[in-house]
C-alpha cells in the first residue's frame, strides 16, 4: 500500500510540474516573440528616422533648383515651397531580412505643416514576428535653420504687388472700405466723388482728372503702378502709410498729401515754377526719387507750404539711398537653405 501510495504521488506532482514545463515554455515563446516583434519595431524607427534625413535633402535640393530658376523669390516664398516639397510616405515594407517570419513596416505618416520653421511628423512603427505585432509610435520636429543673407540692396524697381494685398476690385464702389485691395489695370474716380480703402495696389493707372474727385487710404499703403493723372480740387490722402508712384501729373489745386514716406520713380510735373496755381505733394516724412530727378539739388525751390504748391518733405533723397528696413523696396537677401531634423524632440511610446 505504501509503495501504490508513493507511486500515485510522483504521478500527480508528474503531471503538475510537466504542465508548469509546458506553460513556462509557452511563455517563453511569447516572451521571445515579443522582443523579436520589439526589436523588429525599434529598427524600423532608426530606418524611418535616416528615410527622413534623405527626404529632407532632397527638398533642400529642389530648393536650390527653384532659388536658381526664381532669383527674386523671397524667404517665405522659399520655406513654403520646401513645405510642399518635403514627403514623408508610408513605408509598408522596411527591408530588414529575406526571412518571412520578420517584418517591420512604418504607416500613420502625418506632417503638421501648419509653421513651415517646424514640421511635426508623427508616425507608428510595426515589428511583426511569427504573427506577433509590436507597435511603437513616435514623433519628431523637422526645424528650418536656414540663413538669410544680409545686407543685399534697394531695389529701384517699382514694388510688386505685396503678398498680403489679396482683395481683387473691378469697382471701387464694390471695395469701398475695404483692406489692402488690388486694382488689375487702369482705375478711374470720377467727379465729386469719395473713395476710401485701407491699403490699394492699382496695377496701371490712376485718372482723377475731374473736379473735386477725393482717393483716401486712411491706413495702409498706397501704390501706383503706372501714370497718375490728378484734375483741379482733387485730392490724395495717405493718413498712416507710404506712398508708391510712378509720373503724376497735377492740376492747379490738386494735393496728395502722405503721412509717411512717399517713393516716385517718375517724374512730377506742374510743380517746378513759383507762380499760379499748383499741385501740391506734401510728405510728413522723406521723399524718395529716382536717380534722373533734380528733386534733391533744387528742394527749396520746389516747396511753398504757406501757398500749398510744390512738393514739401521732411527729407530728399534718392530711392537708392533708401533703408534697407522698408520690405516694398529691400531685394531679398540669398537664402542658405538648411534644413533638419531635432534630435532632442525625437519621441517614441511603446503600444
Amino acid at each position: 500500500m505504501t509503495t501504490l501510495l508513493i507511486i500515485t504521488l510522483i504521478f500527480i506532482f508528474s503531471a503538475v510540474l510537466i504542465s508548469i514545463a509546458l506553460n513556462s515554455a509557452k511563455q517563453t515563446q511569447v516572451s521571445e516573440k515579443q522582443i523579436h516583434a520589439t526589436n523588429l519595431a525599434e529598427i524600423a524607427v532608426m530606418y524611418f528616422q535616416e528615410y527622413a534625413l534623405s527626404q529632407i535633402d532632397v527638398a533642400e535640393n529642389q530648393v536650390k533648383a527653384y532659388q536658381t530658376t526664381n532669383p527674386k523669390a523671397t524667404s517665405e516664398q522659399i520655406i513654403q515651397f520646401f513645405c510642399t516639397k518635403l514627403q514623408l510616405s508610408n513605408l509598408a515594407t522596411v527591408p530588414i531580412t529575406t526571412d518571412r517570419s520578420f517584418s517591420a513596416k512604418i504607416s500613420n505618416v502625418t506632417i503638421n505643416k501648419s509653421d513651415c520653421n517646424e514640421l511635426l511628423v508623427r508616425f507608428v512603427s510595426e515589428g511583426i514576428f511569427n504573427g506577433f505585432t509590436k507597435k511603437i509610435e513616435g514623433s519628431f520636429i523637422i526645424k528650418n535653420n536656414s540663413i538669410t543673407a544680409e545686407g543685399s540692396g534697394i531695389s529701384t524697381v517699382f514694388p510688386k504687388i505685396p503678398s498680403n494685398f489679396k482683395t481683387n476690385c473691378n469697382s471701387f464702389d464694390n471695395c469701398f472700405g475695404t483692406n489692402n485691395v488690388v486694382v488689375s489695370g487702369n482705375a478711374k474716380i470720377d467727379k465729386k466723388d469719395t473713395t476710401t480703402m485701407n491699403g490699394l495696389y492699382i496695377n496701371g493707372s490712376l485718372d482723377m482728372s475731374g473736379t473735386h474727385s477725393d482717393l483716401v487710404i486712411p491706413k495702409g499703403n498706397f501704390y501706383v503702378n503706372g501714370a497718375t493723372t490728378i484734375g483741379n480740387q482733387s485730392t490724395i490722402t495717405v493718413g498712416a502709410g507710404n506712398a508708391y508712384f510712378k509720373n503724376i501729373t497735377g492740376s492747379s489745386n490738386a494735393e496728395i498729401l502722405i503721412n509717411g514716406d512717399a517713393y516716385i520713380y517718375g517724374d512730377v510735373t506742374n510743380f517746378k515754377t513759383n507762380s499760379g496755381n499748383q499741385l501740391f505733394v506734401n510728405i510728413t516724412g522723406t521723399v524718395y526719387v529716382s536717380e534722373k530727378s533734380d528733386l534733391p539739388a533744387n528742394y527749396r525751390n520746389y516747396c511753398d507750404r504757406s501757398k500749398s504748391r510744390g512738393i514739401c518733405a521732411s527729407n530728399y533723397k534718392y530711392i537708392k539711398d533708401a533703408p534697407a528696413t522698408n520690405p516694398d523696396i529691400a531685394m531679398p537677401g540669398k537664402l542658405e537653405a538648411d534644413w533638419s531634423l531635432d534630435e532632442p524632440s525625437f519621441e517614441i511610446e511603446y503600444k
